[in-house]
């Protein structure tokens, strides 16, 4: 199979087909993951269109804000002991931070990368809080458990 590039337009009546360079124009590149049988196999798009482009990075961020809600919700139920759920939740949201910070503040509009970017910084937050209640309920079980010990043995000496 041939590699060619194509140019859709909308609202263009001449049929003709455009060539066109890609890696020159800029714009928000994607590149799908699915593939099917006996369709047209697409390695990159490239959305030149400002607006497009915000509207699919608001929608995968959207998308992306959502699981990191549920997780945080899912944790909370659970009372947040499970430290492992903690460090995962929060190990995304980190993520998803760098990720708009890095690739995606260029496409979006100030205020709302802002606002994204706060929200966010409460998720981690908040996750964070999660982690040291965790650690300091497991120090102080640890340290009451050997309190117990360390009694159990003095007392087993005052006897002989």
């Amino acid at each position: 199979m041939s590699n060619k590039n194509f140019y859709i337009e909308k609202n263009n009546q001449t049929n003709e087909t455009v060539y066109i360079e890609y890696d020159k124009m800029k714009g928000y590149k994607i590149t799908p993951k699915t593939k099917k049988e006996d369709a047209i196999e697409v390695n990159k798009i490239v959305i030149v269109s400002p607006r497009l482009s915000e509207k699919i990075i608001k929608k995968k961020i959207e998308h992306k804000m959502a699981y990191l809600f549920k997780l945080l919700e899912e944790i909370s139920e659970s009372g947040g002991n499970d430290e492992g759920i903690i460090k995962k939740t929060l190990m995304d949201a980190e993520r998803l931070k760098l990720m708009i910070i890095n690739n995606y503040v260029k496409y979006l509009g100030n205020t709302y990368a802002s606002l994204t970017l706060k929200k966010i910084e409460l998720i981690i937050n908040e996750l964070r809080i999660g982690l040291y209640k965790s650690n300091q309920k497991e120090l102080v079980n640890y340290y009451v458990n050997n309190y117990e010990e360390e009694v159990e043995e003095k007392k087993g000496r005052r006897g002989r």
